[in-house]
């Protein structure tokens, strides 16, 4: 696969990366396929004390999001169901105002580099291990509750041991 010159020379100075299948950016996070396209993932070790002994269900949200208020009725239902079993995390990331305020409240939460390997994947919802900081499963626009809750008991059975 080759891409154009102008599409290149586009990219260049960019801090986004090109996007193509097997292609990873300089300086970029590494990059793993997930069902729904390309998510940057990171380890980020521990979370904050505040978020530890229950997993920890992050969304990347913005309001001008198509798919993220399609996949909000969901969320809000699991985080109901989940009550007490489930720490969620709504990272706002819809204009710099908001961005600016979520950056700040994951840097407490040590979700910081998260934050920022992820901000532009709206709708990116990720089931993490609180005591290690990894991302157990993530989802694009998945209104699947059984298939989160699959990942949230997955993590609740390693925090167990």
């Amino acid at each position: 696969m080759s891409l154009s010159l102008a599409a290149l020379l586009l990219t260049v100075g960019s801090s986004q990366p090109v996007g193509l299948p097997g292609s990873v950016a300089v300086g970029a996070p590494p990059r793993i396929s997930a069902a729904a396209g390309w998510v940057a993932q990171k380890q980020t070790g521990a979370l904050a004390p505040s978020l530890q002994g229950r997993p920890v269900v992050v969304d990347i949200y913005a309001s001008w999001c198509p798919a993220c208020r399609t996949i909000a009725p969901t969320l809000r239902s699991l985080q109901q169901s989940k009550a007490g079993k489930a720490t969620f995390v709504t990272l706002d990331v819809s204009d710099a105002a908001t961005l600016k305020a979520s950056r700040e409240r994951a840097r407490a939460l040590g979700l910081g580099e998260f934050l920022e390997a992820n901000r532009s994947q709206t709708s990116l919802v990720a089931v993490i291990d609180p005591a290690t900081g990894t991302t157990a499963k993530t989802f694009r626009a998945s209104t699947d509750a059984a298939a989160y809750t699959a990942a949230i008991n997955k993590v609740q059975a390693m925090i167990r041991r």
